[in-house]
């Protein structure tokens, strides 16, 4: 008996990743009602403009497409004009005679319009030659409730009212209202048939609701909404225009909901791809660094956090442009490597012992020579060929300053100096400080998302917390000049921090990064309360340039001498200025370029709960 073999279908793989994909955007529920739609858990209306006024102003359709929950499709064919102009003689005629034959004055007066606007039409299409389109308008309406549903609609209808058009439900054709207002590029002949009406491109064009201020770049963050409704989709790392950089300044006072936005960002950018580095004095990282299984490093006297100050990296040369207040010169960098951390070692030296003297400088410096002399490390050494034990310490650093000062007398002008250094030096290498400086590099990252602790400074003096934020800074940058490949954030929150009139190589330094970093592949957070901390007049030319600098800014809620000096530096609006003062959480005035928005911030529960506690809610 021979078998009978049945072959077995085979369903083609993409035809099944097609119906999983159509399940997952398919809704749960589509029913249609005589004048609604039951879709999903959402209840919808169609609605179709019937009639239409004489005359419309600009943007005639942004008042109905700016609502929440309204989605307007405009159906737009185009059409013989000559038809149309023959309609238009038939009509005039008709109300030619009207006019000639007489009657009550408010009918003469209709009729009289009516021919004027007749007179009119055929002139735009006869004289200046304009096409003519068949245009249909329809209307959905979405709401979670029928309450809300029905107040909706009658918020539509009242709006068109009062633009002297007209809607209509759609009797028992809620189905085909819905074909028509999907994105299926379909007109139902039975909407076109109740809602077509013949109109010249100029009155089109003129319907059209591109009406948003918001900024759709197709990617990037969704921040949220503009005051109109529109979107704010941003890519920071967009070139194009007056948007030269991916630099960003974030202002405002405490409550406003500044941290929320930047964590909106900082996570939506690492979802991206991007490399996350931030400074972050107040711990307000931590919780969303530790669900995004990042790098938690305490930088401020922790055992796997020290950056050796003495360890060659890579710097942020001054611009060629750069006339003055250079902080590399270019007679270093000809030199090498070595040289030019020699200049870093000036200004870190500077920052932490702030009362030091050109002589006690010059002799520092004639130490460290030998102190790198002692391991081997020529002016011209390749950084990169050596690792982190190879490079000299605080610890060898004092010892050499030691040995100095125990020099005979005879072979040692400089004695009293050198126990001078010795002295001052001693806590960097055997004292308090030793724990941030005398050691070999310990800091290792091994994600993404890095968090650099300095919490533990904000109780040390002022001089030791400039010091250790400006080796911090040489050490994020030898991280963003690793691979220009890899997008990178650095973030500088609390940077009011690094104000000093006295010592303002840290803002210097800042704003070298500012300029530079675009070049990389990166992109600088500047973090702050106010701005007038920035614009002293010891510091302005750099914190001036790190306001500047930077293409975006989310200004949110200013004090009254912040709010001062923003309208002189950016020629702020009357309407700006309100919304800086009136300083509303989740609220902000969003630069981006030339343009400037106001935004309200969009923020979902899941990130709520990924950003933690951190900086408040």
């Amino acid at each position: 008996m021979s078998e009978i073999k049945t072959k077995k279908k085979i369903v083609p793989q993409n035809t099944a990743k097609m119906t999983a994909f159509l399940d997952v955007i398919s809704p749960t529920t589509l029913h249609f009602q005589a004048k609604a739609i039951q879709f999903g858990e959402t209840l919808q209306a169609v609605i179709t403009i019937t009639d239409y006024p004489p005359r419309v102003r600009a943007a005639w359709l942004s008042r109905i497409a700016t609502l929440p929950g309204v989605v307007v499709s405009i159906h737009a064919e185009p059409t013989n004009p000559y038809d149309l102009v023959h309609q238009i003689n038939v009509s005039m005629g008709a109300l030619g005679g009207k006019l000639v034959q007489g009657g009550n004055p408010l009918t003469m007066q209709r009729t009289q319009d009516q021919y004027d606007d007749a007179k009119t039409l055929l002139r735009k299409i006869d004289s200046e030659k304009q096409n003519v389109f068949l245009l249909t308008v329809v209307i959905l309406i979405s709401a979670l409730e029928q309450d809300q549903l029905l107040q909706r609609k009658k918020q539509v209808e009242s709006i068109l009212a009062g633009a002297g058009m007209r809607g209509r439900v759609p009797t028992y054709q809620q189905e085909e209202g819905f074909q028509s207002v999907a994105p299926f590029k379909m007109l139902s002949p039975d909407i076109a048939n109740l809602g077509q009406r013949n109109m010249p491109v100029e009155t089109v064009a003129a319907s059209y609701p591109f009406v948003y201020s918001g900024i759709n770049d197709g990617d990037g963050v969704l921040l949220g909404k503009d005051k109109t409704g529109g979107i704010v989709l941003v890519d920071f790392w967009t070139r194009f225009g007056s948007r030269t950089n991916s630099n960003v300044t974030v202002m405002g006072r405490p409550g406003v909901g500044k941290s929320t936005t930047i964590k909106k960002i900082l996570m939506n950018e690492y979802a991206r791809g991007t490399k996350i580095i931030i400074l972050d004095p107040e711990r307000e990282y931590k919780e969303l660094c530790e669900k995004l299984e990042g790098d938690w490093i305490d930088c401020g006297g922790g055992s796997k956090g020290r950056i050796n100050p003495l360890q060659v990296r890579s710097v942020p040369m001054d611009d060629e442009d750069e006339d003055e207040d250079r902080l590399y010169t270019e007679e270093m960098s000809n030199l090498g490597p070595l040289a030019l951390h020699f200049q870093t070692l000036r200004t870190f030296f500077k920052l932490y012992l702030k009362d030091i003297t050109k002589i006690h400088e010059a002799l520092l410096e004639i130490a460290l020579e030998e102190v790198y002399q002692d391991k081997h490390i020529q002016w011209r050494t390749d950084p990169r060929t050596l690792s982190n034990d190879a490079w000299p310490i605080i610890a060898d650093l004092y010892e050499k300053l030691q040995e100095k000062s125990k020099l005979d007398l005879s072979h040692n002008d400089y004695n009293t100096e050198w126990k001078t250094l010795e002295l001052i030096l001693r806590s960097a290498a055997k004292g308090a400080d030793q724990a941030l400086w005398s050691g070999t590099t310990t800091i290792k990252t091994n994600s993404r998302f890095v968090c650099l602790d300095i919490n533990r400074l904000l109780e040390a003096d002022a001089s030791i917390q400039r010091a250790q934020f400006f080796n911090i800074f040489g050490w994020a940058w030898d991280q963003i000049s690793e691979d220009r490949s890899q997008k990178v954030i650095l973030v500088v929150d609390e940077a009011y921090l690094l104000v000093d009139p006295e010592a303002p190589q840290s803002l210097q330094f800042l704003r070298n990064t500012s300029k530079r970093i675009r070049k990389y592949e990166g992109g600088i957070m500047v973090i702050t309360h106010n701005m007038i901390d920035f614009l002293d007049p010891e510091v302005r030319r750099f914190g001036q340039a790190l306001l500047d600098n930077p293409v975006y800014k989310i200004i949110m809620g200013q004090g009254d001498e912040d709010i001062k000096a923003l309208r002189t530096l950016m020629d702020l609006s009357e309407k700006e200025t309100e919304t800086l003062r009136a300083g509303k959480r989740g609220e902000a005035l969003f630069v981006a370029g030339n343009k400037r928005i106001h935004l309200k911030t969009m923020v979902s529960s899941y990130e709520l709960e990924m950003f933690g506690s951190g900086g408040g809610r």
